[in-house]
Order: structure tokens, then sequence, then C-alpha cells
């Protein structure tokens, strides 16, 4: 059994020590001269007359063009993918869809419903 200076040794020494895992996909990592010609994903700086939110959704007047996220996909080799939420069956639009809507809904009563749904197999 530890003693109460053993402990704090332990707790120092873990408090102090950090260790991250990155997984092989995240060996590319984006530098300031892959976002030079991009101001959509420009670091730290919104583009000009922009308003600072959390978060920029479809339609505003932010959100980036298609021709904008085509050029972002051809930088990134092709490997960006369009994520449609499956609950996206159970409102207004053009995934609108009944079944689909209550299968998501029944799925989501499953631990593995978002990896099932958001992760590609090969």
């Amino acid at each position: 059994m530890f003693s109460f200076a053993g402990f704090l040794f332990f707790a120092a020494l873990t408090a102090t020590s950090s260790f991250a895992y990155n997984f092989p996909y995240e060996e590319t990592q984006l530098t300031a001269s892959d976002v030079t010609n991009n101001s959509d994903i420009a670091f730290g700086e919104l583009p000009a007359g922009a308003i600072a939110r959390c978060k920029t959704f479809p339609g505003d007047t932010n959100w980036p063009s298609p021709e904008r996220w085509n050029d972002f996909n051809t930088s990134l080799g092709g490997t960006l993918v369009k994520g449609i939420p499956p609950t996206a069956a159970c409102y207004e639009g053009q995934y609108e869809d009944a079944a689909k809507c209550e299968a998501a809904r029944q799925g989501a009563r499953s631990s593995n419903f978002v990896y099932d749904c958001f992760f590609i197999r090969d």
C-alpha cells in the first residue's frame, strides 16, 4: 500500500507528465501554409466582416459555398466526407423519410448507433 508521501510523489509525477497518442490518420496535420489561401479555415482569424459565433450552419452568410467545399476537399486529396446525420430523416427537407426516421429513433437506443452511422467501413 502507498504511503501518503508515495501518493504525493505519484500524483506530482502524473500531473507533470502528459501522454498523448495520435492515431496513424492523425499524422498529417494542417499547417499555416496549408490554409493560407483558404479564409474559411484560417487559424484564429474570421473572414472580414464575420461575426464570431460558436457555430456556423448551412445557410449562414459565412457558411462556405459548394465551390469552397470542393476546393477544400481537393486540397485534402478528396478525403472530405459529407456527413448527413441519420436524424435528418426526421425533419422537413430533402432527407425527410418516415421509415428512416423511425429507424434512427430505434437505433439511438443502442450504444453503437453513432459508430454504426458515421464510421465508414472498408
